[in-house]
Order: structure tokens, then C-alpha cells, then sequence
């Protein structure tokens, strides 16, 4: 689950060309444009991530009131990606005294120790998402099931240890459809369809249900009995303005979900189901795949990755919103968005 409010330090600073007021900083994987002698290298900060959305009454976000939106019935500003002065700015960093309720939680802990921990709740900072289509939503039978794992990757840029860690690791690669998520399951003899947040009753509206059925999901699910989850992009039109230029709509699998062992299937193992599922009639489609081979080959750090990431998708005449890199094990997943993408789709 993304963690969108953290306490990280500033890597490194850098000016911008032709700027006096501006400069760049490097946190982790990302780069922020912050005012000019705001921080140092090494200083603690409050790091936003993308899509984080601001409460306008929040006066410590007010210099930011100009680019104020109405989201969910609520004033706010959604942090995305743009470029100031030429120079890309993913975020926001805010000096960590700002946040006296912040400082109170950590007491004085090391920077190590807290940075996985999530201040969201804590500031009222929501995760913007954009609103879903008519043909998407219906009558809910209740939250998403706690017996599955949400359909959620982490960036690359927060993991910068991947690049010591993981670089002899075989990675499956497939390309990052731009669609909603999707997720069918099979478990103890129930069978349920789920959106993004939402486990949803059958309606003869519900696009997700609809496509389930046609593509013999449900009976092959059935069949085979095993308790998995299927987790997918349904893509096509109607949704994020269908970039793939479909006639109808799709359902595309990106992972197998072992609901019993609580884990992802490794990419063997997830062929050898959807194998099994298509004998039992499944019409069945994965994402598009690009490659399997080791980090080292692919792309040893993170300016060629974010490389690798722009190209066409599905359609080879759209440019693809980015990579998904998984462990062929499966125990280990993050995706690669590309930047060519947030920046002309940055309503999305």
C-alpha cells in the first residue's frame, strides 16, 4: 500500500539552469524543485509523494492554494507531476519542524527506524483517484476481501535498494496497461468480482461482472476449485478514456493470487493455472510481456529503467503508461512509471 506522507532526507541538491529563485532536490529516487537555500544535503524533511491530496485548510499547504481542485465534495491540491523551469518535479518536501505533530510521534528516533511509516492519517492527507466510470461501479457487497492482497505496486523510486540487492535477481517484465483494476476470485466454493476497493454484487450494469461472465471466469473458476484470485486491468471503452482504442472491453491478468498460502504465484506457476483455467474454457489474456532476464542487463539504475519505461503499449500506436518488474518467484514486484505518461496525462 502506498505510503504517500514520509520522513526521508535530502540526497542531494543541484541548481536549475537559468533559475534564481528555484533549485532540485534529490530525495531518494525522486526529484523535488524546492526555494532556493531551503534545505541542505542531509537534512530531514516531510516528503510527499504524488497524488497525495492537500486539505486546503491546512495553512502549511497554502502557498499551493492557486492550483486548489474540488475532489470527493472536498477543496484540496493533488500533487503531481510537472516541470518547472525545464526541471521535473515529482512531490513535495516540507522542513521536518513544520510538523510539530509529526516530531511529537517520532521522539527523537532514528531517520532509519521510521521511514516506512506512513503520516497520512495523521496530516489528513488522502490519495487522490480519479472518479470511476458509471460502467464500473454498482451495488457493493461489502469492502475489499482481507483475505487477498490489494492490486497495489510500489515505484521503483522508493526502492533504492533494489539496485544493491536485486540486481542478479531474474525479473519478468510487462507492460502497465492504463485501465482499473480488476480482481476474481474463488474461494471455499464462493466466487466474488472486486474493483480497486470494492467487492461488488452481480448487476446486469457492472462492466467488471459482465466481463467476468463472457469470459467464462466464473465457470472455469468453478471448475477448477483451487481457492486463487485472478487480478487484472480491465481495459476498453468507457475507461481512462480507452487509450488502447478497443472495441468492448478486456480483462488482461497481471498476477495469480494463492488465497490459502497467502502469496503471489511465481511467473511458472501463474502460466501453469491460467493453462489450467483456459482447459476449463477461461478465454484468458495477460498483460503484454517484454522480457525475463536479470536487473544487471535490463538496466542497473534508475535513469535507464524510467528509460525503458516509455515505449508503445498494447496498441503500438500508444504510448504505454509504464513497466511492471516482478521476481519470477514472486516475491518481489515494483513498477516503473514512465515520466512521458505523467506529464501529458496528469489528470489521470
Amino acid at each position: 500500500m502506498r505510503k504517500l506522507v514520509t520522513i526521508r532526507k535530502v540526497d542531494a541538491i543541484s541548481p536549475i539552469p537559468n533559475a534564481d529563485a528555484i533549485e532540485c532536490a534529490t530525495v531518494e529516487g525522486w526529484t523535488v524543485v524546492i526555494k532556493k537555500n531551503e534545505f541542505s544535503v542531509n537534512d530531514p524533511c516531510v516528503f510527499f509523494e504524488i497524488d497525495s491530496f492537500l486539505p486546503i485548510e491546512d495553512e502549511r499547504f497554502s502557498f499551493l492554494a492557486k492550483n486548489k481542485i474540488t475532489w470527493q465534495e472536498k477543496e484540496g491540491i493533488r500533487l503531481r507531476s510537472l516541470k518547472l523551469r525545464g526541471q521535473l518535479s515529482q512531490g513535495l518536501i516540507l522542513p521536518l519542524a513544520a510538523f510539530p505533530e509529526i516530531m511529537a510521534q517520532i521522539d527523537g528516533a532514528e531517520l532509519a527506524d521510521i521511514r516506512d511509516h506512513d503520516f497520512s492519517d495523521l496530516l489528513n492527507i488522502e490519495k487522490w483517484e480519479a472518479p470511476v466510470p458509471a460502467c464500473l461501479m454498482g451495488e457493493v457487497h461489502g469492502g475489499f476481501p482481507g483475505f487477498i492482497r490489494k492490486t497495489d505496486q510500489e515505484r521503483i523510486q522508493n526502492l533504492p535498494d533494489v539496485f544493491v540487492n536485486e540486481l542478479n535477481s531474474l525479473f519478468e517484465v510487462t507492460v502497465k496497461l492504463d485501465g482499473s483494476s480488476m480482481t476474481v476470485f474463488h474461494n471455499d466454493s464462493e466466487i466474488g468480482v472486486c474493483g480497486r476497493n470494492w467487492w461488488l454484487k452481480e448487476t446486469p450494469e457492472n462492466s467488471l461482472w459482465k466481463v467476468a461472465r463472457a469470459s467464462r471466469l466464473i465457470d472455469s473458476l468453478s471448475l477448477l476449485g483451487k481457492n486463487i484470485a485472478l487480478q487484472g486491468e480491465l481495459i476498453g471503452e468507457g475507461i481512462q478514456g480507452n487509450p488502447e482504442k478497443l472495441k468492448g472491453q478486456a480483462f488482461y491478468v497481471f498476477d495469480v493470487y494463492d488465497i490459502d498460502a497467502q502469496c503471489y504465484l511465481g511467473h511458472y506457476e501463474r502460466h501453469l493455472i491460467m493453462d489450467e483455467l483456459r482447459a476449463y474454457g477461461a478465454q484468458l489474456e495477460q498483460v503484454p510481456h517484454v522480457a525475463i532476464d536479470n536487473l544487471r542487463n535490463m538496466g542497473s539504475d534508475l535513469a535507464t529503467l524510467l528509460s525503458m519505461a516509455d515505449g508503445p503499449s498494447l496498441n503500438p500506436n500508444t504510448r504505454r503508461e509504464g513497466l511492471v518488474f516482478k521476481k519470477v518467484n514472486g516475491q518481489l514486484s515494483f513498477k516503473v512509471i514512465s515520466n512521458y505518461y505523467l506529464l501529458k496525462y496528469s489528470n489521470k
